[in-house]
């Protein structure tokens, strides 16, 4: 019988390799497998076509968008993924935006695995 895992497919995207092998290596250490990654929003628009992820760790500064724009896009577009923002600026302004647009979670960089893991147990008792 196949395991259930109603939080996969996941992509991340953010610009620094660094931030994404890591948070990989957290996810990967907490049993996730199904994982994909994009340096930016114009790699990321064909996994998420493709994959239709259920979880999206979002960096809110990407070099070609605004995190803000990818979340707004993403809601409209893919209802059913639960966007979690990661950002270095976690200012409360920073956060309440981001809560008032319709992500799931917020992550502050450096994050670690115990954050990581919070979030997304958070995420499986709404999924």
């Amino acid at each position: 019988m196949e395991l259930v895992r109603p939080l996969e497919p996941i992509l991340i995207i953010d610009d620094v390799e660094e931030v994404r092998s890591y948070l990989i290596e957290i996810l990967e250490n907490l049993g996730f497998e199904e994982i994909y990654e994009s340096k930016d929003f114009s790699s990321a628009k064909p996994l998420l076509q493709s994959k239709s992820p259920n979880v999206l760790f979002l960096d809110i500064e990407l070099p070609d968008t605004d995190g803000t724009q990818i979340l707004e896009y993403v809601n409209d577009t893919y209802p059913n993924t639960h966007v979690i923002m990661c950002s270095g600026h976690n200012s409360l302004e920073n956060v309440q935006n981001t809560w008032e647009l319709g992500a799931k979670g917020f992550i502050a960089k450096p994050f670690n695995a115990k954050k990581v893991d919070t979030v997304m147990k958070r995420l499986e008792m709404i999924a």
